[in-house]
């Protein structure tokens, strides 16, 4: 069984511009793999760090197709198994593969995989487990490069301030691609520091939270596994497409219909406006954070929750 599962990942290795495939567990662990260069520390690097951006773009889409990472030295796929929820592919390949002809030659091959873990491999894969906090700290302590020291993970982003006239410029470039692009669903700059510029009001926050998340998550893969700056997240599901690019502190996010228009020529239309949204947002000011005195003495104190006071006022 295991000689036909590694010759189904094979059979997409032979697809031209394929370098690496990894056949991974929905909670991060490495079945099989395929590759010109992946050791095993690489191959369960992979796969830590795919899984991360697989579980995102399942809260955000639910069930979907494929999701690709573009940057200028390599592309990184990861692709569902269909019907198999359980399972995902992530696949390197080389910056100019050809996808179109990618996704028509790998569709036989997907379907065999899953095929072959359904009907041979039920109970004999290692279960699908989570982990406790104390185990997440465990585990974490063991990328410690010091013996002895504590480690502490915390991050720091700074806020971006827009003036009216920025602001409005930005909407009106979502207006312009939003009537140059038909059957859009959503359109938006989700920036540093919570800040959202939409056509839409602030109706999806959520949704541009978690698009900043995933590209955020997808960049960190691409510079360990190619030291390489990201350009593009597409993820694709049954019905539409969700395309997020960077930009100057946020990224820019749209949701589109599948059947709407051709891929590449959608690609250059956002091209020029994109260019355009990042010249604006390189004049923004980008400024620090700053929690008032009062309250961080509120929030540092040892005091116990008796002796804070709320008050509110009235309307």
């Amino acid at each position: 069984m295991t000689d036909e599962l590694n010759e189904a990942l094979q059979n997409i290795k032979t697809i031209p511009g394929v370098e690496n495939i990894v056949l991974i567990q929905k909670d991060g662990l490495p079945i099989a793999s395929a590759g010109v260069w992946f050791s095993k520390e690489e191959i369960f690097a992979v796969a830590s760090s795919t899984c991360a951006i697989f579980g995102v773009a399942r809260l955000i889409h639910g069930e979907f197709k494929y999701l690709l990472m573009e940057s200028e030295t390599s592309k990184v796929f990861l692709a569902s198994l269909p019907n198999n929820p359980d399972y995902f592919l992530a696949i390197t390949t080389a910056p100019r593969v050809n996808l179109a002809a990618l996704f028509i030659e790998m569709r036989d091959s997907l379907k065999r995989v899953s095929f072959l873990l359904r009907q041979h491999m039920e109970g004999r894969l290692p279960p699908l487990r989570s982990y406790s906090s104390e185990e997440t700290r465990r585990i974490l302590s063991g990328f410690a490069v010091v013996d002895g020291s504590e480690a502490s993970y915390s991050t720091s982003r700074s806020m971006l301030s827009l003036d009216r006239s920025q602001a409005l410029a930005l909407r009106s470039i979502l207006r312009q691609i939003h009537d140059s692009i038909p059957n859009i669903q959503s359109v938006f700059l989700s920036l540093s520091g919570g800040v959202r510029v939409s056509l839409e009001g602030f109706a999806n926050d959520r949704l541009a939270a978690m698009s900043f998340a995933l590209h955020d998550a997808s960049e960190r893969v691409v510079r360990t596994l190619r030291n390489s700056s990201l350009q593009t997240v597409l993820c694709e599901t049954n019905a539409t497409r969700h395309f997020i690019y960077s930009v100057p502190n946020g990224v820019f996010s749209l949701w589109v219909r599948k059947d709407a228009q051709k891929l590449g020529l959608m690609r250059l239309l956002l091209r020029h406006y994109l260019m355009e949204a990042q010249r604006i947002l390189s004049t923004a000011t980008l400024e620090k954070p700053v929690l008032p005195q009062d309250l961080r003495k509120l929030i540092l104190s040892e005091q116990t929750t008796k002796d804070i006071i709320l008050a509110r006022r009235n309307p």
